[in-house]
């Protein structure tokens, strides 16, 4: 006879799934959307007008907002050109002149259009708003053959003639229209519906708006989802934090104006004697004569200044204090900045504008991090914004200057951006210098990484050798290198 083993049913559960009371209360915002149902425009425009009026009121937020972008775009992109496939032994003078020549006609026009200045708008935009979109218009103030401009519209100015949330499908399962952005089949964006006056413009009769090409609009926005057509801002997830911390503060000097407004509370155990008093005739009881006068919670008692106050006895006087700890609102404040500085990969002594107590292995540390987010984030810049401008204008300039575009040559491009200054410059120096000659980097890697190109640094530095041979001035040495404590703790 064959015994049979009892096999216990295994019941394996998870908490995010619980359906108790108090895990439904606590989620019962969840829903199952998906990514443009959940962003309908109402939804959005009520995020974003909120993300907007708390950069407005509260200085925290505004400051992150404004370091964020300024660290991000800096004094702008640089373009940079050079031959894919470079012949170290042939010396192509000529065709570095033709590259700078057409670098720094592109400076020039970054410079007239503001390039620098819209970007860190556009990146302001994105976190605060959720998404920005520029229209390549022309502009016949331009100086020069270039007449290509920017033109940045708010998230608001995209939009459906009609307010809608039924959306229709091409066979493939794209939507045809989300919200003013119209797709083909395949999901690539036909063209935008851009209305020229924005929606809360004040004295606005009538909307005017323009269905643009797809061509002409850059859409730069914050996406978390697949099938995610419009921006949603990046502050949104910690909106109720700065909110928080707004609102905590408010308490707070509430609480201690209250306090000095007052300045003392009388209290009393025991009732006087009516003796002590002198009542008028209304006050005096007709049946005993006398009659007791209390103080009421409205009473106001006159003080003069620099003077003693003599209480009758069983009177006390006290001062009122504020009731929220104030002794613990740094602690809470500097809590609420740090969980809200994580949603921008911002370190919390950047959020906050002050390393005190970080020792320096911390303050690199957090600043890696931060780097490597605006790393990305230019990247991202430089892939949907830069290189789409950058076609637009070298198809103007190559039909302006065809001296300067061989069809022969097979140029590449990078965009260089302001270089991250370290906390101690010697030891960057020194393993820069062991970097290169390890061999395992290049003079272009680390000028790039300092914003500047190697090529002009290599030239001047050429340039002052060859006048210090003239004047007779030796070269100076190199500086030993530094050890000590530092190097350890790092």
């Amino acid at each position: 006879m064959t015994r049979r083993c009892h096999q216990p049913k295994i019941l394996a559960t998870f908490d995010a799934a619980s359906r108790s009371p108090e895990a439904m209360r606590h989620w019962s915002g969840a829903e199952a959307l998906s990514a443009d149902a959940e962003l309908i425009p109402e939804v959005r425009s009520l995020i974003v007008s909120r993300c907007r009026f708390e950069a407005a009121n509260n200085g925290d937020l505004a400051g992150i907002l404004l370091t964020l972008a300024d660290d991000t775009v800096g004094t702008g992109p640089r373009l940079q050109l050079y031959p894919d496939e470079p012949e170290p032994e042939k010396d192509d003078r000529e065709q570095r002149r033709r590259l700078s020549r057409r670098e720094r006609r592109f400076r020039a026009y970054a410079r007239e259009i503001g390039l620098a200045r819209k970007l860190r708008l556009a990146r302001l935009a994105k976190a605060r708003d959720g998404e920005i979109f520029i229209e390549k218009v022309v502009n016949p103030r331009l100086t020069g053959p270039q007449r290509v401009d920017l033109a940045l519209y708010e998230t608001e100015q995209v939009a459906s003639a009609v307010t809608r949330t039924d959306y229709e499908y091409h066979d493939t399962g794209v939507p045809r229209e989300v919200d003013g952005i119209f797709f083909d089949r395949y999901g690539n964006p036909d063209r935008y519906r851009v209305w020229r006056i924005h929606p809360g413009a004040l004295n606005r009769v009538s909307g005017v708006y323009s269905d643009v090409p797809a061509a002409n609009v850059i859409h730069y926005g914050n996406f978390t989802r697949p099938g995610q057509h419009r921006g949603f801002p990046e502050i949104a997830p910690v909106l109720t934090v700065f909110n928080d911390l707004r609102r905590y503060s408010n308490a707070v000097i509430a609480a201690a104006e209250t306090a000095a407004v007052i300045s003392i509370l009388l209290e009393t155990d025991t009732v006087p004697d009516a003796e002590e008093y002198d009542l008028s005739p209304d006050e005096i009881n007709p049946e005993s004569g006398k009659r007791i006068r209390q103080l009421r919670f409205t009473d106001v008692v006159q003080l003069v200044k620099n003077s003693a106050l003599a209480l009758p006895e069983g009177w006390h006087a006290k001062q009122l204090t504020a009731a929220q700890p104030t002794t613990q609102f740094p602690s809470f404040a500097d809590a609420k900045l740090n969980e809200a500085s994580r949603a921008l990969s911002m370190p919390f002594n950047i959020a906050k504008g002050n390393s005190a107590g970080y020792n320096y292995a911390s303050g690199r540390l957090d600043y890696q991090i931060y780097h490597r987010k605006l790393a990305i984030e230019r990247e991202l810049i430089a892939g949907v914004v830069l290189d789409d401008l950058l076609e637009t204008w070298e198809t103007v300039d190559r039909a302006c200057w065809p001296e300067d575009y061989r069809a022969d040559e097979e140029i590449s491009h990078t965009w260089m951006w302001d270089g991250f200054e370290h906390a101690d410059p010697l030891k960057e120096a020194n393993a820069q210098a062991v970097r290169l000659a390890s061999g395992v980097t290049t003079l272009a890697d680390e000028c790039a990484k300092a914003g500047t190109d190697y090529e002009t640094v290599m030239y001047q530095r050429a340039r002052e050798m060859a006048l210090a041979k003239k004047l007779g001035i030796a070269p100076e040495a190199a500086p030993a290198r530094e050890t000590g404590e530092a190097d350890g703790e790092e």
